[in-house]
């Protein structure tokens, strides 16, 4: 019995290595991703964690993963190989829990490791610089500690919580998925806890995430990133979110149907098992894919379905070694239908979907009805791991830095300006020119212009609302002086200024702070919304 185990053991080892060696060949990284690399930048070399240096705005969506990144660029002083070299063991990591700690036999193994493998889309995100890695480990970590016991002591419920907690710092809403699971052990599965003491052990495991929303509203006024609120600002109406949403998932489906296919597979296999322990992570996968259709989808292919399709694999291999012992012709059911969803996903995607799904994706061209893009395929010609090899053997430069040559800061240098609000400012650009305060009218890192109104637009993309740049704050931003001509924006402007450049320990600012959060400055954007 030993032996069979130590061959396994071995056997793990050997499918690990393969797929850190795919990933990593595969590895490319996305222009969103340096939105928080310069954040990390600016940390490390003493300019705050903030995105343009001399003001505090945050356009990151997971905090805890850029300050692993800036963690990591402390000690080489060099993003790019760094960030691949992060991005890959994390999501090693993940792919380790699930070969050791779910993968019984040698099949599950090798199915386990198709799967993981065959998904272009989970494969693109195991190193596209985004918080896609960490939740991949973090998913892994809950699950493993949740499907490992049948009730919970106090060091295991604080164990999920701090997981739990962990998981909303690297990207709020990716909760959702666990929360059904969580309130289901803390309810339901304690082991010589009373209730009182699981509030307590709540509040204690939540610590990580409620000091970081602490910190957020005192260093940047803001509960949320500055990214939410372009996203939040757009008095878009819900059906035509909806509506973006269903374009995502067909697209994805007919593209990538793995990345689909193998959740549903799980919530239909969960619900008939009947037990509650593999239903409420099954209702958590069901949880995100509303909410995915309700944002919208994403702008960037499958991107949003990758943290439950990692979920999907490990909960249905542990359905499979739970029924083993208890209904041998259900556990052979299900895994047969595991190995046959794996395997015509796979080959869907290199026949039909090679051909006919990729017509409107090939090279990032945007998906009619839905501006979706195949993000790496547009930006692994110069941002791919061995693309950059190449080009530092054959050139002494990597051409990561051309990802975006037909932009320029020469204008801005030449007039000697502070910066400029641009018409695109990709974070790649960002990054390489950190020294410039740059900001667009996407306004990712914008924490004025974040706060307007979207324009309304007949076409519009996921992620990409754009702004109106009142008269004014141009020449504001170049100059270092207000000049906004609206009396009420330009008063609005110096709020936003008080609270992102103001003295942080200023009890002045504090206040500005709070009464912006109870909304007493409101009233001074209803013109400019009325307007428009």
């Amino acid at each position: 019995m030993a032996r069979i185990s130590e061959d396994l053991d071995k056997k793990r080892i050997v499918a690990l290595v393969i797929f850190a060696l795919v990933i990593t060949v595969l590895a490319w990284q996305s222009d969103d991703a340096y939105h928080g690399y310069v954040m990390a930048k600016h940390l490390v070399e003493g300019d705050g964690f903030v995105y343009n240096i001399g003001q505090r705005a945050s356009a990151t969506t997971g905090p805890i993963y850029t300050l692993l990144i800036a963690l990591a660029y402390a000690i080489t002083h060099e993003m790019f190989f760094t960030s691949i070299f992060v991005n890959v063991a994390f999501s090693t990591a993940a792919a380790g829990i699930v070969f050791f700690g779910f993968c019984k036999t040698k099949e599950q193994l090798m199915v386990a490791l198709a799967a993981l493998t065959g998904c272009a889309s989970f494969v693109s995100y195991t190193t596209s610089g985004l918080e896609n890695c960490l939740l991949f480990f973090l998913s892994a970590l809950f699950l493993k500690i949740y499907f490992s016991h049948e009730r919970f002591d106090s060091r295991q419920m604080l164990g999920l919580a701090l997981v739990f907690a962990f998981l909303a710092t690297a990207r709020m809403d990716a909760v959702l998925f666990f929360i059904p699971a969580i309130v289901y052990v803390y309810l339901m599965k304690r082991r010589d806890v009373s209730f009182p003491g699981a509030c307590l052990l709540t509040l204690l495991g939540l610590l990580p995430f409620i000091l970081w929303e602490l910190f957020s509203v005192f260093y940047y006024g803001f509960w949320v990133p500055n990214t939410a609120f372009v996203k939040l600002g757009t008095d878009i109406g819900a059906i035509d979110y909806i509506k973006k949403g269903i374009w995502y998932i067909y697209y994805t489906v007919i593209n990538d149907p793995a990345v689909c296919v193998i959740p549903g597979t799980f919530v239909v296999m969960a619900f008939i098992t009947r037990k509650l322990k593999n239903i409420y992570p099954a209702i958590g996968v069901v949880l995100y894919g509303l909410y995915v259709i309700w944002i919208g989808g994403d702008f960037m292919l499958g991107r949003h379905f990758t943290v439950m399709y990692l979920i999907s694999v490990a909960g249905i291999i542990h359905m499979t070694n739970e029924l083993a012992g208890e209904n041998f012709r259900l556990a052979g059911i299900y895994r047969s239908a595991f190995i046959a969803a794996v395997a015509s996903c796979l080959v869907f995607s290199l026949t039909f979907g090679a051909s006919v799904g990729k017509q409107y994706l090939v090279n990032g061209l945007y998906a009619p009805g839905a501006a979706i893009s195949d993000e790496r395929a547009y930006y692994s010609p110069t941002t791919g791991f061995f693309a950059n090899v190449r080009s530092l053997i054959k050139d002494g430069r990597m051409c990561i830095e051309d990802t975006w040559n037909y932009q320029s800061t020469d204008e801005i240098r030449e007039n000697g300006w502070r910066g400029n609000i641009t018409d695109n400012a990709p974070g790649i650009l960002v990054y390489y020119n950190s020294d410039l305060y740059l900001n667009d009218t996407y306004c990712l890192g914008d924490p004025f212009l974040s706060k307007l109104p979207a324009i309304k637009q007949e076409q519009w993309r996921i992620g990409h609302l754009k702004r109106a740049v009142p008269p004014g704050y141009r020449e504001s931003v170049i100059g270092g002086t207000n000049v906004i001509e609206d009396k009420d924006l330009a008063e609005y402007y110096d709020i936003i200024l008080k609270i992102t450049e103001g003295e942080l320990f200023s009890s002045d600012r504090i206040k500005t702070v709070i009464d912006w959060n109870l909304g007493k400055y409101d009233h001074l954007l209803d013109s400019y919304t009325s307007d428009l």
